[in-house]
């Protein structure tokens, strides 16, 4: 072991020998030695630099090759991003093009809603007209059948008087010859009875004339009334079944709210009259149910009403007329905030800074003013447990308690609160239950 330390400096001296590097100054020069176990110090530290410097290389190459392929898959993101945003893009146009042709369609059936319901109430009009003019000629006729009545029990009367008048004269004529003044007499009486009986013949005749009139003229009234009453029963089955559709797209429970209007608008008054009946003469009261056809009639038309009155009530209808783009649907949605899951309880129409907005359905305001989230805040409560929200309003132009009904104008569409653009956040609400908007925005513009 002795032995071999010595051999071992002794081979690191032939192969690193001791060297000496020199400095030189102005003033002298000097000199430091580097013994075989510095130098291989020195080699070590060199080698290992230098084997850093190619890992680290190496590691750079490495890492700037996978920024290179990165970039490529961000380009290529990129691109398909670019390609779904323009598919959208188009897709939203199409959108607002069927939007905008909906409204039109909508438009044009509510104006040919209206003009049936004008025509229906035209009808409905008339009708009643017919039927006070039927119920007269009706009346008219019980008083010639009457007088036709009391001219044949006359003229019966006088032909029976004529005849006792032929036997007394006949009696006379045996009886007493010389009698010239009795068969004066007689024969006076006879003349008058037998003018009687001819006045009486000719009065009948023209009674009878007058009856058939009057049938003919009670057929053709009849004739009228069956052609209105069937106009009239296809208009209401037109309007219960284009209102029947509204209700049952919006799911909500029609007879409850039919029930609700009907106590709402069924005021009564007026003096009280005692009932005049009148006797029905020959059957002739509504022989072929027209009485019933009209109670069902009456019946339908009361529905109509009040369906119609229930839509006018409810809010069925945009709340923007100008052209918008719907961003966002009703129901859960990614936070434009927090990034995360929410619950959307409402629409929203984006379109240009100061849109007007406009109210769904006739109601009472019960909010306007600012609000934290909403901004500029509009609500308004209608009937039957129903309420309209309209948010990031730039302006409100209504006041707590004011009434309005649809198509006022209650505002504009603006930025405010916790929003990211100029647009409207549109609920509605059921006894404080939010619903999704367009199950009344679509069944109105389907059907109305």
């Amino acid at each position: 072991m002795t032995d071999e330390v010595p051999r071992q400096r002794a081979f690191l001296s032939k192969i690193f020998p001791e060297r000496r590097v020199y400095i030189r100054t102005d003033e002298r020069t000097r000199y430091f030695s580097i013994s075989p176990a510095g130098q291989l110090s020195l080699c070590v530290i060199a080698a290992g630099f230098a084997g850093w410097s190619a890992f680290a290389t190496v590691g750079i190459l490495d890492r700037a090759m996978d920024g290179s392929a990165a970039e490529a898959r961000v380009a290529a993101a990129e691109e398909a991003y670019r390609a779904r945003i323009d598919a959208l893009y188009a897709e939203r146009d199409g959108l607002e093009a069927a939007l905008a042709s909906a409204l039109a369609r909508g438009d044009a059936i509510t104006e040919r809603l209206a003009e049936k319901q004008g025509v229906l109430l035209g009808a409905e009009e008339r009708l009643r007209e017919f039927e006070a003019e039927l119920g007269a000629l009706r009346a008219q006729l019980d008083v010639t059948r009457t007088e036709l009545e009391d001219e044949i029990r006359t003229r019966s009367l006088a032909e029976a008087e004529l005849t006792k008048l032929e036997l007394a004269l006949a009696e006379r004529e045996t009886a007493a010859d010389g009698l010239d003044e009795t068969l004066g007499t007689v024969t006076a009486a006879f003349a008058e009875v037998v003018a009687a009986r001819d006045a009486a013949v000719a009065k009948s005749g023209a009674l009878a004339t007058r009856v058939a009139t009057l049938e003919t003229d009670i057929a053709k009234w009849e004739t009228r009334q069956e052609r209105v009453l069937a106009q009239l029963e296809d208009a209401a089955a037109l309007s219960l079944a284009s209102l029947d559709k509204v209700f049952e797209r919006s799911e909500i429970d029609l007879d409850a709210i039919l029930e609700s209007t009907r106590r709402d608008y069924s005021g009564t008054g007026g003096p009280e009259e005692p009932i005049i009946t009148e006797p029905v003469i020959d059957g002739a009261a509504s022989p072929d149910g027209s009485e019933v056809r009209v109670a069902a009639l009456m019946s339908d038309l009361e529905r109509v009403n009040l369906m119609r009155i229930a839509v006018e009530r409810l809010p069925y209808g945009m709340p923007v007329t100008a052209s918008v783009r719907f961003t966002s649907p009703f129901g859960p949605r990614r936070d434009p905030y927090r990034r995360s899951s929410r619950m959307h309880n409402g629409i929203d129409l984006a379109g240009p800074k100061g849109t007007p907005i406009f109210a769904t359905a006739e109601g009472v305001v019960t909010f306007s003013g600012r609000q934290r989230g909403y901004g500029n805040l509009v609500k308004i409560r209608h009937a039957f447990g129903f309420e309209t929200v309209y948010a990031h309003l730039n302006a409100t132009h209504v006041e707590v308690g004011e009434t309005v009904v649809r198509g006022d104008r209650i505002g504009d569409m603006g930025n405010t609160g916790r929003s990211t653009g100029s647009h409207l956040h549109y609920e509605v609400r059921i006894d404080g239950e939010p619903v999704n908007p367009m199950k009344f925005i679509e069944a109105a513009r389907d059907v109305l």
